[in-house]
């Protein structure tokens, strides 16, 4: 390993070990388990182009609303008030984990900074973080902000977001995208943390999701983002398209020149290419909750509206006492995104019970996972579609089958992101200011 690999992961973070190695990544292969997408797209339009804050520092919160949470670091850590010139809080010896709650922080001024003694991580509640943590006191309880430099940072998502396996092509065409995601959401002092570590931004896991394969690809494009015209770009991605990108415009009636939706003939044949779930008419009524709650027994659902990419952006929901509709990602949203994956819906069949279902065999999932089962009794809801996830920007799937192809990272970027650049920030970037 060179030096230029170590001085990567020691960066900034002078506590944080060099490449130490990690533990086994719990990928997915680009399908987050869970009832959420990556990268969730809010219902404000995104800027075309942001221009990065100075500094290359991410904050990402890992814990809030915590009665307590246990901190720890193999040679020991201090705990600081965030108040500059003042002496440490506390110290405590190697590996003694130390538990933090509002009381020991109110002992600080505005929160405290932990950082670890010598080289290692810290450890809070057990999982291994590298750089240094900020914690804050929130409604009686704990918050947990991990601030690292954005390539530790993306060492830790990799893991979670696609596979090690997978091609280098893919792993460094995502990481570039993860950096410029991150640096893109960065905020300013009155904010208390970038980015979450769940599902609403990037996955992050720490250094219990790096992998060897994933830290070459962070070092090898270290520095390295996706911009369009002075600014970066929004990088968005998501598990598999089902055949077609989706556009900005369709969500956000707003364009987006580098995305407006791409036919991908590369995620053909991944896991959820194509699917089919099930979901009894009691729960659904109870999930769509006041939306429906007029119009009686449900007796069909379909999708409207579709859009360019063959996504629905309505669904109609025919009741007992009439018909009413809704946005379709709102139903997504409320159905579950395990149940409807995608609004690239084929059809959704309502019956008495699971026998008179006619399932389409074109929508068996190619995934090895064995086939849900439908729910006994009825009445149901069948519902069958493509891909999994919001659908805009990098499919991973496809991003996979394009590198199996063997499609270079610039030609995966530029598939997926048209007109947009890749290089690395300028030495002394401006105020971020949306365009």
């Amino acid at each position: 390993m060179t030096l230029g690999r170590r001085a990567l992961i020691r960066g900034a973070v002078g506590a944080a070990a060099a490449l130490a190695l990690p533990r086994a990544a719990r990928a997915t292969g680009g399908i987050i388990e869970g009832d959420a997408d990556a990268a969730q797209l809010g219902a404000t339009p995104p800027p075309i182009s942001v221009r990065p804050l100075p500094g290359d520092s991410v904050r990402v919160l890992l814990l809030r609303a915590r009665p307590s949470v246990s901190l720890s670091a193999p040679q020991g850590f201090a705990l600081f008030d965030r108040a500059p010139g003042t002496p440490p809080l506390l110290r405590a010896a190697a590996a003694q984990p130390l538990a933090v709650d509002a009381a020991l922080l109110a002992r600080a001024s505005g929160g405290a900074i932990a950082e670890a003694l010598g080289e290692g991580p810290l450890y809070v509640d057990g999982r291994p973080y590298r750089g240094r943590l900020l914690l804050m006191s929130e409604g009686g309880g704990v918050l947990v902000v991990n601030e690292l430099p954005v390539d530790l940072y993306v060492l830790g998502v990799l893991g979670r977001e696609i596979s090690p396996a997978w091609p280098p092509a893919v792993l460094q065409a995502h990481a570039i995208i993860s950096r410029t995601y991150a640096l893109g959401r960065r905020k300013d002092a009155a904010h208390a943390f970038d980015l979450s570590a769940g599902t609403a931004d990037q996955v992050y896991g720490g250094m219990s999701a790096e992998s060897p394969r994933g830290n070459d690809a962070v070092y090898q494009t270290r520095g390295r983002l996706l911009w369009y015209a002075e600014g970066l770009a929004s990088a968005f991605f998501h598990s598999c398209c089902g055949g077609h990108t989706e556009s900005a415009s369709a969500l956000w009636r707003q364009e987006i020149p580098y995305l407006q939706g791409v036919a991908d003939p590369y995620c053909v044949g991944a896991p959820h290419y194509r699917w089919r779930s099930y979901i009894g008419c009691d729960t659904l009524r109870s999930r769509l909750g006041p939306d429906i709650s007029d119009a009686g027994q449900i007796s069909a659902l379909q999708p409207i509206d579709i859009d360019p990419s063959g996504r629905a952006t309505r669904i109609a929901v025919d009741g007992s006492r009439g018909q009413r509709d809704l946005e379709a990602k709102v139903f997504r949203q409320r159905i579950g995104t395990s149940v409807v994956r995608s609004t690239l819906l084929h059809r959704i069949q309502v019956a008495d019970s699971p026998e008179r279902l006619q399932p389409d065999p074109a929508f068996d999932d190619p995934s090895p996972a064995p086939p849900p089962q439908p729910p006994r009794g009825g009445p149901l809801a069948m519902l069958e579609g493509a891909g999994w996830g919001h659908g805009v920007g990098l499919c991973q799937w496809g991003a996979r089958g394009l590198a199996l192809r063997g499609g270079s990272v610039s030609e995966i970027l530029a598939f997926y992101f048209p007109g947009t650049s890749v290089r690395s920030a300028p030495s002394s970037a401006g105020a971020q200011t949306p365009r």
